[in-house]
């Protein structure tokens, strides 16, 4: 159930509406993984530069991982499977996707192969 302030009257409203918050909390989840794993947060010690620098590289990380999900589906699957979160870790889709690029490269690294 959800509360809104817009009219519902047919089923075609109510799907409306929830693809709206759908859309926002997928907005949550991405201003979350920017937060939590580029530290977005903690520029209060960085000069004006640095925080630019920080903002264009968080811009780049979550254009990429979209990309990866709209162009590359089973590629992301893949990925998600391949860096499974903990039971402790949050179940979200770009965290999953995160943790399994990283899991690859880092096994890539150790074996010294290309990724691909």
């Amino acid at each position: 159930m959800l509360l809104t302030s817009l009219p519902v009257e047919t089923a075609k409203d109510a799907r409306r509406v929830l693809g709206y918050y759908a859309r926002r909390w997928e907005c949550e989840e991405g201003i979350r993984l920017l937060k939590s794993e580029v530290r977005l947060e903690r520029i209060r010690t960085f000069n004006w530069t640095a925080i630019c620098r920080l903002v264009l590289l968080s811009v780049l990380v979550m254009f990429y991982l979209s990309w990866l999900l709209e162009r590359h589906p089973n590629l992301a699957k893949r990925l998600i499977t391949f860096g499974r979160p903990l039971p402790d870790q949050p179940d979200l889709l770009l965290y999953r996707l995160l943790t399994g690029l990283t899991e690859a490269i880092t096994a890539c690294m150790y074996v010294r192969r290309p990724l691909l």
